[in-house]
């Protein structure tokens, strides 16, 4: 890879960053970093860079242990991996962890070393907001890292959210289609676990439909919100796993699919914008004896990481693109559910079958010769 840049940036290491490569079978590059000086301990995951170079958001969050983060950073790559080669975009699978509370621990200082971390990487992984990192906090990494999506630009797609959200409503509307032949929301009941950016829009959308809402999250406010604004019903965390409903979407963190909660749900799909809703694989097995659709995360989630890839054009952003390419969610979605019942798989396997295929024969592998971080005024050069 080669960068070409109209204004060179010289690149401090101010920072003292010291990386440290963890080998993990199966993924490309795991690295740790750490800074003394600013108190960052972070993980980069690279997974997969077959069909292009790894792009992953950056979460902020607090761990109870190093291994925990590892792992969560493990998860999350492999699901872009998955997520990329399903949607065709022409990138490879990564993630990146700052262990920290986001609340307490974010400082400039910390962010700047972890985007000067990034840039040593020269490309091979692109960083974005997630959980606990928002658009004011890749703004600040940008001053040290020009391999980033999703910055305020004329150029740039900004906010993921209100397009990840899109493509869970796709991903919904196939569901609904599979179930009762059409997918209309008229009368249909949604529980939305989670009132966060994604949750919030995805609820707008589908009131604008005809959809009864019932919404729950661990800050009750946002919850509230939501109940003014859309007359959703309320309900605690716990209960949210019990309400009778059309369609359960977790919409916050992972691993809420469980040999737990399963038994608890009274949904007849699950269709949320939540990485790694399952535990386990062998979740999915139970959601199939259930006689629960299960809609994979990595397909109905994949409206960010769609949008985002479309501002890496020489032209810049294309909003029409974006939506375009989002709104195939439904149909792929579709292929899958029928490709399931077909082969007796659970629709979590054949999803990943999907994904594997098209990373074997180089399925959507990127074409373009060069990526365009335009607020930078940088291409990298793939050749």
């Amino acid at each position: 890879m080669v960068l070409i840049a109209e204004e060179k940036r010289e690149r401090k290491t101010k920072y003292g960053l010291e990386f440290e490569e963890i080998p993990i079978t199966g993924y490309e590059k795991v690295i740790k970093v750490t800074s003394r000086e600013v108190r960052l301990t972070a993980i980069i995951a690279i997974h997969n860079t077959v069909l292009g170079p790894a792009l992953g958001g950056t979460r902020i969050q607090s761990y109870p242990t190093f291994e925990a983060a590892l792992n969560d950073a493990l998860r999350l790559s492999q699901g872009m991996t998955y997520k990329s080669a399903v949607s065709r975009v022409g990138w490879g699978g990564g993630k990146s962890v700052i262990i920290a509370d986001p609340l307490k621990e974010k400082s400039d200082d910390l962010l700047m070393a972890f985007g000067e971390a990034v840039a040593q990487l020269e490309g091979k992984y692109i960083c974005a907001e997630d959980v606990g990192c928002g658009t004011k906090d890749v703004l600040v990494m940008q001053r040290t890292n020009p391999f980033i999506v999703g910055l305020p630009h004329q150029k740039s797609s900004g906010d993921p959210s209100p397009y990840t959200a899109w493509g869970v409503l796709c991903g919904m509307q196939a569901a609904l289609k599979k179930l009762y032949g059409s997918g209309s929301f008229a009368g249909r009941r949604v529980a939305i676990q989670g009132a966060g950016s994604v949750g919030a829009c995805l609820a707008d959308y589908l009131f604008r439909r005809g959809a009864e809402l019932v919404v729950t999250d661990l800050a009750p406010r946002r919850a509230e919100r939501l109940a003014q604004l859309y007359g959703a019903h309320l309900c605690s965390p716990r209960e949210i796993y019990g309400i009778e409903c059309d369609i359960f979407a977790p919409c916050a963190l992972g691993a809420v699919l469980n040999p737990q909660t399963i038994p608890l749900l009274r949904s007849r799909a699950v269709v949320g914008a939540a990485n790694n809703q399952l535990l386990r694989e062998t979740d999915a097995e139970h959601l199939a004896k259930r006689g629960i659709l299960y809609a994979p995360d990595f397909v109905v989630n994949a409206g960010g990481l769609i949008n985002v890839s479309c501002e890496l054009q020489e032209a810049g952003y294309d909003p029409a693109l974006s939506l375009e390419q989002t709104s195939r969610i439904a149909d792929q979605l579709l292929f899958i559910f029928e490709n399931a019942e077909r082969n007796g798989y659970t629709t979590q396997r054949a999803a990943m079958r999907l994904a594997e295929y098209n990373l074997r024969f180089g399925i959507g592998r990127r074409k373009e010769g060069k990526i365009y971080f335009h607020h930078s005024h940088i291409a990298l050069d793939l050749a």
